[in-house]
């Protein structure tokens, strides 16, 4: 292309140079610019990846833990059932058909047990109910088997009242042969006593592992190419890409296990319960399952027909890996940088740089001013204004508005004119609970004044209906010379983020299972109301509060329960206490309360309405079934050489022992 006449009047050489000066820095600049970017976006996926992965992962934990629960508590009641104890009592026919219709029923109705199962001590079947392509049938007596061989029929004969012996989750087992197609199992048995104590037998819940497993792929399913998988406690695939790749360790095939296709990541992923791997694989995030809840006993299993397990198994040894894996090839596809189309965008970039180079020297050079150029950028400025999603004004030095975005009339409720001419201060400033913010502190009427740049975190505005819209905001002045011209208002909505804010103060501060402050809570403002006490001169009382037997609660009825005598334990203190009491959960059982300007004996009396609240609350078991939970208080009131409120609480927690070694359920003082 033929350059313009007025290029020759330029130096060719001083123009090539001038161009390569130019276009050398910015290309700099330029790629400079394109690295941060392309290191940000990557990690700002890679972590919105591994928050993504460890919620799923959280999801499915949860999932499995809520099933197995489900599976103890059904347990717990066959054990319990009054049939149950008449049928182990008497041995009748009539006691056993009546236990067997229990079955039958608790079969149909959850269908999540492949075999209901009674067995006397010597491991012959007595009862057997099988579920099979949606139905429960009681196998007839003369298809009973003799399981006295099988490893979960000896580990759950030798435990005692209300244990619970959970076996490997591995393939079922009939007839000395595994039962084709593969039906993963897990047994759950509990020995059962007749009412003299004696042993009479064990009941086993033969669990659909395989429905368990569903579950987990259900929720794992979808997003990034994942690779979702479940291995048990020796790194052999439980659930995994591929089916081929599961039950190594049933179908004595060892080569089958995680640590053979990435044996780097085994070391880290066994070592470690939980976590976020990065390698060559791709990313890998994992989590571990504790299956087994107190009270409950596993062990290694065996998968021969007729051998025992080779080793017991406690809570900490039983345990299943959840691991996510999104390869490096997905991650990669996500990278801006590597989209085909993006690439093509960054070799144009470098070649409109180079051109806008070449321009920029040209024009450096020959001292000249394109209004055609002006007027394109005041066009591609109109253009910007109106597509951005943020909103955007220009007010007079009057503070009227000259100018609003179409997106500034979205977020504020108006239709489009309607805020021309609108002072902008009267119309929307306003502070944060909506009432009308003073003109002197109104940062747009400032600037008129200073022609100074402000930047506002927060500010709020007030929407056509009425409604707060919370906003960050730009404010600067468009200079003519000397004078102070136009004001441009740039606002951003940050109602998510300050929604967020809320959401992380609140988890911060709060103790989720009872709704009450969290340790560090609890000390932030036990500090504040000490200093202030000692400033004024006021009283102040301590008390430290603790479930009686609390581990004999969870091991008898379970953490479920355990969780609800918390939860009820925090609804009395809502219920008891002043707003302007200062109550928290320490951690486990224990609680503590701060009483401003209480003296010793008001603090001796709120301790003992807790107390007989504690006393008097219900805990449900079972329809028609309940109990008491019992608590002792420990109460102290400030002295004079209280430097902090680790001092009271040390004198409310000796005060606490006192009251338990006296007997429990008592309320006890500690002077000075």
């Amino acid at each position: 292309m033929p350059l313009p006449q007025t290029v020759a009047l330029v130096p060719l050489r001083a123009l090539l140079r001038h161009f390569a000066a130019t276009f050398t820095f910015a290309a700099i600049i330029l790629t400079l610019v394109i690295a941060v970017g392309v290191h940000l976006d990557e990690s700002d996926r890679l972590e919105k990846t591994q928050v993504r992965e460890s919620a799923r992962i959280e999801i499915a934990r949860n999932r499995v833990v809520q099933d197995l629960s489900a599976v103890a508590l059904d347990l717990h009641v066959i054990a319990r059932l009054p049939a149950m104890q008449r049928f182990l009592d008497s041995g009748a026919l009539v006691q056993r058909n009546e236990l067997a219709r229990f079955f039958l029923l608790l079969s149909g109705v959850s269908g999540r047990y492949d075999q209901i199962r009674y067995l006397d001590t010597r491991g012959q079947e007595v009862i057997r109910v099988n579920y099979s392509d949606g139905k429960a049938y009681v196998v007839p007596a003369d298809q009973l088997q003799n399981k006295a061989g099988r490893y979960f029929f000896r580990d759950t004969l030798k435990l005692g009242p209300e244990e619970i012996f959970v076996s490997p989750l591995d393939l079922n087992i009939e007839h000395d042969q595994l039962e084709i197609p593969y039906k993963p199992m897990i047994r759950f048995g509990m020995p059962v006593f007749d009412s003299a104590g004696r042993k009479q037998g064990v009941v086993l819940l033969n669990y659909f592992g395989g429905q368990l497993l569903q579950n987990f792929r259900d929720v794992m399913q979808g997003g990034d190419s994942r690779v979702a998988m479940v291995l048990n406690r020796d790194g052999f695939w439980l659930s995994g890409a591929k089916p081929e790749d599961e039950w190594g360790f049933m179908l004595k095939q060892p080569e089958r296990i995680f640590a053979r296709d990435y044996p780097a990541e085994w070391q880290t992923i066994a070592k470690n319960d939980s976590g976020a791997l990065r390698s060559p694989n791709g990313l890998f995030m994992y989590d571990t399952v504790y299956p087994l809840q107190a009270g409950q006993h596993s062990s290694s299993g065996s998968a021969l027909p007729r051998a025992p397990s080779q080793l017991y198994l406690d809570a900490t040894e039983y345990q299943w890996k959840i691991v996510t894996l999104v390869p490096a090839s997905a991650l990669r596809e996500q990278s801006w940088f590597w989209q085909t189309g993006n690439r093509v965008l960054i070799f144009a970039a470098y070649l409109l740089l180079a051109l806008a180079a070449y321009l920029v020297a040209y024009l450096d050079l020959r001292h000249r001013q394109s209004t055609g150029n002006l007027k394109e950028n005041e066009t591609r400025l109109r253009e910007i204004t109106t597509t951005m999603s943020d909103g955007l004004m220009v007010a007079g030095q009057d503070g009227r508005i000259l100018f609003a975005n179409p997106a500034a009339g979205l977020l504020l409720g108006y239709e489009p004119g309607e805020l021309l001419e609108a002072d902008m201060h009267d119309l929307l400033h306003v502070h944060a609970d909506g009432s009308p913010a003073s003109r002197s502190d109104c940062p747009v009427l400032n600037n008129t004044r200073s022609g100074q740049t402000y930047r506002g975190v927060e500010e709020t505005f007030r929407r056509k209906d009425g409604t707060v819209l919370p906003v960050s905001i730009s404010i600067s002045t468009v200079h003519r010379g000397e004078d102070i011209g136009d004001i441009v208002i740039a606002f951003h909505d940050i109602s998510a983020r300050k929604q967020l804010e809320r959401e992380l103060e609140y988890r911060a501060h709060t103790d989720v299972l009872t709704g009450l402050g969290n340790r560090r809570h609890f000390y932030e403002l036990a500090e504040q109301e000490v200093s202030r006490a000692k400033r004024y001169g006021t009283p102040l009382a301590a008390l430290m509060l603790d479930i009686d037997h609390f581990k004999k609660i969870n091991d008898s009825y379970g953490h479920p329960v355990g969780d609800t005598v918390l939860q009820k334990l925090g609804e009395i203190c809502r219920n008891t206490l002043r707003e302007n009491d200062i109550v928290g959960r320490l951690g486990g059982e224990e609680f503590a309360i701060l009483l401003p300007e209480a003296e010793a004996e008001r603090a001796m009396e709120v301790a003992e309405r807790l107390r007989l609240a504690a006393e008097n609350t219900d805990i449900p078991l079972a329809p028609e079934k309940h109990f008491n939970f019992f608590v002792s208080i420990g109460v102290t009131s400030m002295i004079a050489s209280d430097e902090n409120v680790d001092a009271m609480l040390k004198r409310a927690d000796a005060a606490l022992y006192a009251a338990k070694n006296a007997g429990r359920n008592r309320v006890q003082f500690f002077g000075s």
